[in-house]
């Protein structure tokens, strides 16, 4: 598999389009601060694993790169086919789960994401604490927008009131290789 080149302008142009500081990319991608700026000021190549980090972390945040063609350089573009977060996720509720806001094709969409979902992600045991619960939503973010959009469509997983639930049959991962301690759906 061809390795895909990118270079440290869209880093930078990819933490702009979703309002991303280099704090927050560094942490969100588990490396230094100190890294990311080298690898963002081109005093440490692009190809490291530390880069590598930082790119997937982008792509959780929803931003694709784009690679040069004859038409063009390199740039970044939102992930296509995914809903946009409008309002993040500040708390979780007990009864109905994490609340926040999304746009799909046009329309501003609440969405709540089951405790359950988001205590099998993390491995929660117990009853953490909000924190707890926001940092397992930023590490899987673009696994749980995803769900949001396998979820949308369907008229089952709105409540009276018109808010969207995600449930465990939702997400890509509880299909694949994670084993929820507790399926509820």
């Amino acid at each position: 598999m061809e390795k895909l080149a990118f270079v440290p302008a869209q880093i930078r142009a990819g933490r702009a389009l979703v309002g991303c500081s280099q704090d927050e990319l560094a942490l969100e991608a588990g490396i230094s601060l100190t890294s990311l700026r080298e690898i963002e000021g081109q005093r440490r190549p692009p190809d490291t694993a530390a880069a590598d980090k930082i790119r997937r972390a982008l792509d959780n945040r929803g931003v694709a790169f784009v690679p040069s063609d004859k038409g063009g350089g390199p740039g970044v573009r939102l992930i296509d086919n995914r809903p946009h977060i409008i309002r993040p996720p500040t708390t979780m509720t007990f009864w109905e789960g994490m609340p926040f806001t999304v746009e799909w094709e046009g329309k501003e969409v609440t969405v709540f994401v089951s405790r359950e979902v988001i205590d099998d992600l993390g491995r929660h045991t117990g009853h953490p604490p909000d924190s707890e619960y926001l940092r397992t939503f930023g590490e899987f973010r673009g696994s749980i927008l995803d769900g949001v959009k396998a979820a949308i469509d369907d008229p089952a997983n709105y409540d009276d009131r018109g808010r969207l639930h995600v449930r465990h049959k939702d997400i890509a991962e509880f299909n694949q290789h994670l084993r929820p301690t507790r399926f509820r759906a």
